[in-house]
């Protein structure tokens, strides 16, 4: 355990069992900003974490103090089977443990954050002596019918996963509620009604931003436009990945010297599909890039497409409106709350309104047509930018 500054009744509790190997989600760059905007407060700042996170703690230079949970960072495994599942669900349960034997550090006069509602770090939440609680709510899993009917795009293989996701959510809901001195942060204006119902108070709820880094956006100078489209996500049917290479095949026969850019370490996994369809000398791959040269990326782009069958509050739509670059989406339940009118929707999961669109975007940007002209994205920047978002958690931090 590494310690800084001295104890105080403003120090802040982060549990963070969650971060394994080189994964760095959108939900733990959500709780390194709110511990910054803790920080920058007054507030001290400890983690509960292990060695993966220490990396990535270290790379980003946070302020604080780390309590350790693990002694290694688990190796390469193949998390789409079973056996991968396995060993990650016993290298969470030992940071657990870990943490679970280090609770007496947590004074009844602290805050406590848990990072998500999985066990791993609601529980060590619930069971503290903090007696100021918060736990940030991020993603509706898929509810029990969904998963027994595989009604939902992430819902696949054995639905082990998603049983495990499913439960891990009510119990910790559940349990959560029945804490005093508690505060929730849910990112998405469908989740409010459902807390609502499992019997939290108005008081005890407080909605917040996925979070944008307006600031960079505004400082990353306009671009030549070099791409057509531009994307960025994981290999997963849940992102539409059929659908999103389907597109750039038709939208590349359809649209002169078409390019299209795919953002993140994906060659290897899309290279020889890209090569199939015929598009190879259409289709970009950047590779791991930085935060500024993603926005750089962007503002080189003409339109970014988000073919995702299901999403919950995501930040790369958020980035991308940011730069002034267009949308084109399927409407799925998750996006009008969140973005009103700044997408260009098409009708769920039907691929030729989403490549009809998509070439029409293309098209009208090039001949210097950007629908976003006419919007009030300075709004949108200013309700979702980090800073705004800092001032939620602190104001949450303040109300107890």
């Amino acid at each position: 355990m590494t310690t800084s500054g001295a104890r105080s009744g403003k120090r802040v509790h982060f549990i963070a069992n969650g971060l394994y190997g080189n994964h760095f989600g959108g939900g733990d760059l959500h709780f390194f900003e709110m511990a910054k905007a803790a920080q920058q407060t007054g507030y001290e700042v400890n983690f509960f974490g292990g060695e993966a996170f220490k990396k990535h703690w270290e790379a980003r230079k946070l302020p604080g103090s780390l309590t350790l949970t693990d002694k290694g960072i688990l190796p390469t495994l193949d998390e789409e089977k079973l056996p991968g599942q396995l060993a990650l669900l016993f290298d969470h349960f030992g940071r657990f443990w870990r943490t679970l034997q280090q609770l007496s550090t947590i004074r009844e006069d602290e805050y406590v954050y848990a990072t998500s509602v999985y066990w791993f770090d609601a529980i060590p939440a619930i069971l503290c002596k903090a007696s100021r609680k918060i736990m940030v709510f991020h993603m509706e899993f898929p509810t029990l019918r969904q998963i027994i009917m595989k009604s939902r795009a992430d819902v696949s293989g054995t639905r082990l996963a998603s049983f495990y996701n499913w439960l891990s959510q009510n119990l910790m809901l559940r349990c959560f509620k029945f804490r005093k001195n508690k505060r929730v942060l849910f990112l998405h204006p469908f989740m409010k009604p459902r807390l609502l119902k499992l019997g939290y108070k108005e008081s005890e709820l407080q909605d917040i931003s996925y979070g944008v880094d307006v600031s960079l956006a505004r400082t990353v100078p306009e671009q030549k436009k070099v791409y057509d489209v531009v994307w960025i996500g994981r290999v997963h049917r849940q992102k539409g990945i059929d659908d999103l290479l389907q597109t750039l095949a038709y939208v590349a026969d359809r649209v002169p010297e078409f390019r299209a850019i795919l953002i993140g370490n994906l060659q290897e996994k899309l290279g020889s599909t890209i090569k199939d369809l015929g598009i190879t000398k259409h289709v970009e791959f950047s590779g791991f890039v930085s935060e500024t040269e993603k926005y750089r990326l962007f503002k080189s782009s003409r339109v970014f497409v988000m073919p995702s069958l299901h999403e919950g509050s995501p930040r790369v739509i958020g980035e991308a409106l940011a730069c002034g670059l267009p949308v084109v989406a399927y409407n799925i339940v998750t996006y009008r709350p969140l973005f009103g009118e700044l997408i260009r929707y098409v009708p769920c999961f039907d691929v030729q309104a989403l490549q009809n669109e998509v070439e029409r975007q293309v098209l009208q940007v090039r001949a210097g047509k950007n629908y976003l002209s006419k919007m009030n994205l300075e709004q949108f920047q200013e309700e979702n930018s980090w800073e705004t978002t800092h001032q939620k958690f602190c104001r949450t931090l303040q109300s107890f």
